[in-house]
């Protein structure tokens, strides 16, 4: 549990006074009345020194455009008129309690924020800046939803003012509890004013958004570094849980406006006692002690939380005070109208009586459960099982939370499960599955497997859980075993023979049905009786049954277990499913459940064969034996092994040599009184193993060079560490990441792991490109491509600032320097008044400094280029903006430098 630290110090009491205080902390909550009516309540603490923060009513703007003025309702009737005499101080220095409260009728739904604005905050505040100037505001929000329950607010029993210590971590909790059993969320927010975040706000040092725990409210800082007063807001966020679903719709929030004081501290806190969370039954009585100690100090050891709170009935923790020691014990015997998913939060404060007091809190959750349904029993029905049981206690409308119906959970077995302490519901680690539910009114369920009806020789076994508005479940109920009654015969056999395309034949075994009540009654069911055995092919979808053997009766005594050979099947192609038809003096009785023989599938693989079988009986198969034919034609099989699963893999075969195979299954129904264990075989399975498997992918590299354009690609041979029979490689590549790859050679020789490319992108030479290097092995598998490495170009593009077109065969040209990884250029040369004098798409583009319309030489000059050069990359064309100068010079003699 987590221990809240609060240092309630006389110390802090000249702290205190030394500030003109106004309002100290406070929040807005609302109560739930009917329909759209909430009683809104207001509450504030202010200083006892400083009466102008004392107010008779507050006004509360609704947030749909009205107002509410709410009275005060506590303190001495000279006070306010509308005053009860309620207490109005609480334990804490200097501190008056100030609550208000009114009813308010909204028009209908919608999400409505709740403010409250006063003058003044206390002066001095540290972390808002001129804080006494600064108003005070508390907001809370209210979701009117017109499909979720109605709501009210959280309720917060731990006052919003509290002290702690330099130094010293300091911890906080607001002890909330949710009247409706609605999930809280909590986090820390700004405080406010005027209706909106106040400007300069900040968190006191080295604490932040992360400082509490999102699920449990508890506030950790670690720690104050100075004797300061400082103001936070934690919001309190209500999520429903809608209808027992994972679902959670946001309901409401409420923030809480609140007082730290930091001072200097020479006490140590009083401990109290560890306490487990825990759970108690509706109805049920839940008594537990509480110790506190703090040796050589007085201790008083006090309690609050939800619990404490309610009505009909509450709990109970009377204070206790002592030295050094002190126990006190903790009641509660909850009714059904408190059961709920989540848990209620009941917390415990120790306070010593040191000069300098300092308390301790701990806290437990206490989860609500209702009673289990009581008396369930079961009773076969033909194909059917029939269950009913006595409602719980709490089966009555339980206020918020009612009944909502039953679960009814179902496993093939007896299984007498039994909940550990506080576990509800039925897990799905116990093999229980769930089957139907119905309403709280029915207290019958009639369970016939959803139409296709339950098995014969099957222990089924049962269990019933109440379940409730909010989601959550009652304890399970105890477990009742039954079985169908043996009126009919039973399977227990579908066992191949021989294999064949249609000269194949099965096995079938049945057992005869039981007479005497409650089995077949002979007197209501007189003779002849007849078997009839039908017959389908596969063992799946739809299948069509075809009579293959009749077995009459006259007297019931004369039936016997009973077994037939089908033959002129084809069991090399299709498995086959039976069942045994009962008639009864020519009137049909009913029949057993089908059984398909077992089905073996093969896959050949590399020096290996994968076998795979399917079968649908009403028995469980738990083992399956596998067999294999030595020597192949032999007709001799042995066991070469076993398992549980459905696959059996046997390896270190020759590749295109012949093996055949066939699988028996090992089975039993639950009903002990039945043969077992009931073995059946498949059909004989031959297969080749076949070389399917491809060469790992060579793990490989590129070393790209600018320099003399290529890319050199180097891989370690496959055989060395992924692969036995790897024989050639193929080359890939893509001049762009987007393009597929395309084989563009092939390297035979296994020992050459290198190769270098050159690449021409429409006559330019380029090494940007992707490539994959992959192996081949001598079946024609083909590594999968599952790496590919890209390379990019490293383009070079510049022009000269200066050329001399004179004629004198040197220099006569404006030429691009050596370029690389250009495709193209769209340059345009401009003389110093814009006019144009040459444009070209030429890389090199060779301008003879003569002006392109008039042929005319162009004087000497400054001109400037523009344009785009298009460098070739592996992702894409990339056009790169040029600009620059040239100094055009047509004398025969540069000019000097």
């Amino acid at each position: 549990m987590k221990k809240l630290l609060l240092s309630f110090l006389v110390l802090f009491i000249g702290l205190s006074n030394s500030y003109a205080t106004h309002n100290r902390a406070g929040e807005i909550t609302y109560r739930w009345i009917s329909g759209y009516t909430y009683e809104i309540t207001v509450t504030t603490y202010t200083n006892t020194n400083n009466t102008n923060a004392d107010r008779c009513e507050l006004v509360v703007y609704m947030g749909n455009g009205d107002s509410l003025i709410l009275p005060r309702i506590n303190g001495p009737s000279s006070l306010c008129p509308s005053t009860h005499d309620g207490d109005m101080y609480v334990n804490v220095p200097y501190t008056k309690l100030n609550i208000y409260k009114g009813n308010f009728t909204y028009s209908g739904p919608g999400v409505y924020t709740l403010t409250m604005e006063d003058q003044n905050r206390n002066s001095g505040v540290q972390n808002i800046p001129n804080s006494v100037n600064t108003s005070f505001s508390l907001r809370t929000e209210l979701n009117i939803n017109p499909f979720l329950s109605p709501n009210s607010s959280p309720v917060l029993t731990v006052p919003p003012l509290d002290q702690a210590c330099v130094g010293v971590c300091f911890e906080h909790n607001p002890t909330a509890y949710d009247p409706d059993g609605d999930s809280l969320y909590y986090r820390l927010s700004t405080c406010y004013a005027g209706g909106a975040p106040i400007v300069g706000w900040s968190f006191p040092p080295n604490m932040n958004v992360g400082s509490i725990d999102h699920n449990t409210g508890d506030l950790v800082w670690c720690s104050p570094t100075g004797q300061y007063v400082y103001n936070i807001a934690i919001v309190i966020e209500e999520w429903k849980l809608v209808n027992g679903t994972s679902q959670r719709y946001f309901v409401g929030s409420v923030l809480r406006d609140m007082q730290i004081d930091v001072g200097s501290c020479l006490n140590s806190p009083p401990g109290i006692s560890n306490i487990a969370d825990t759970c108690i039954v509706a109805n049920s009585s839940l008594s537990f002690n509480v110790s506190a100690f703090d040796p050589g100090e007085n201790v008083t050891l006090t309690a609050s939380g939800g619990p404490l709170t309610l009505n009909n009935p509450a709990a109970t923790f009377p204070q206790v005070s002592g030295l050094s020691t002190v126990t006190g014990t903790f009641n509660w015997t909850p009714s059904c109208a408190q059961i709920r998913l989540l848990p209620y939060l009941v917390t415990f404060k120790a306070e010593d009586g040191n000069g300098h007091p300092l308390v301790n809190f701990e806290s437990v959750n206490i989860r609500v459960i209702a009673p289990a349904p009581q008396s369930l029993t079961a009773s076969p029905s033909g194909s059917s099982i029939i269950l009913n049981w006595l409602a719980p206690l709490c089966s009555a409308t339980n206020g918020t939370n009612p009944l909502k119906g039953y679960y009814i959970y179902r496993k093939e077995s007896c299984d007498p499960w039994f909940h550990s302490a506080c576990e509800t519901g039925v897990p799905s680690y116990t093999g229980y599955t769930l089957v139907g539910n119905v309403n709280p009114s029915i207290l019958t369920f009639t369970d016939n497997n959803n139409g296709l009806g339950l098995l014969h020789g099957i222990n089924y076994s049962y269990m019933v859980v109440a379940y409730y508005n909010d989601g959550s479940e009652s304890f399970a109920s105890s477990n009742v075993c039954v079985q169908l009654v043996r009126d009919v015969p039973i399977i227990t056999n579908v066992s191949v023979l021989t294999t064949g395309a249609g000269n194949g034949s099965i096995w079938t075994h049945w057992v005869k049905p039981l007479g005497v009540p409650p089995n077949l009654d002979t007197l209501a069911n007189p003779g002849p009786y007849q078997y009839r055995l039908m017959k389908a092919r596969g063992q799946s979808g739809t299948l069509s049954f075809n009579q293959v053997a009749v077995y009459t009766y006259t007297n019931f005594w004369q039936l016997t277990d009973t077994g037939f050979v089908t033959t002129g099947l084809n069991t090399q192609d299709s498995s086959y499913t039976f069942r045994v038809d009962f008639y009864s003096n020519g009137v049909f009785k009913g029949s057993t459940h089908t059984a398909s023989s077992v089905f073996l599938t093969s896959t050949p693989s590399d020096n290996q064969v994968t076998l795979n079988w399917q079968m649908n009986t009403p028995w469980v198969n738990y083992k399956y034996y596998i067999y294999k034919e030595v020597p192949t034609g032999s007709s001799n099989f042995v066991l070469i092994g076993n398992t549980t699963l459905q696959t059996f893999t046997e390896v270190g075969l020759t590749n295109g040599v012949n093996y055949c195979y066939k699988v028996q299954s090992e089975g039993e129904y639950s009903d002990p009184q039945l043969p077992r264990p009931l073995f059946n075989t498949s059909q004989i399975k031959c297969e080749s193993p076949v070389d399917l498997v491809a060469p790992c992918q060579p793990e490989f590299t590129v070393t790209p060079d600018c320099g003399i354009v290529q890319n050199v690609l180097n891989w370690t041979n496959p055989n060395t560490y992924c692969s036995d029979d790897a024989l050639f490689y193929n080359i890939y590549f893509a001049r762009t990441i987007l393009e597929p790859l395309q084989l563009i050679h092939t390297i035979n020789d296994l020992n050459t792991t290198s190769y270098t490319h050159v690449d021409n992108y429409e006559g330019v030479p380029s090494i940007a490109g992707c490539y994959a290097v992959t192996a081949v092995d001598s079946f024609s598998n083909e590594s999968i491509i599952i790496k590919k490495l890209c390379v990019d170009n490293c383009p070079f593009y510049e022009l000269p600032n200066v050329f001399t077109p004179n004629g004198d065969n040197t220099n006569d040209f404006f030429t691009a320097l050596p370029y690389r990884f250009v495709k193209d250029v769209d340059i345009k040369i401009y003389d110093r008044w814009g006019l144009l004098m040459f444009e070209t798409t030429d890389p090199d583009v060779e301008w003879d400094g003569k002006n392109a319309s008039t042929k005319k030489v162009c004087p000497d000059g400054t001109y400037f280029y523009v344009g785009l050069v298009n460098e070739i990359h592996v992702d894409a064309i990339r056009p790169r903006p040029l600009k620059g100068f040239i100094q055009l010079i047509n004398t025969k003699t540069a000019p000097s430098q």
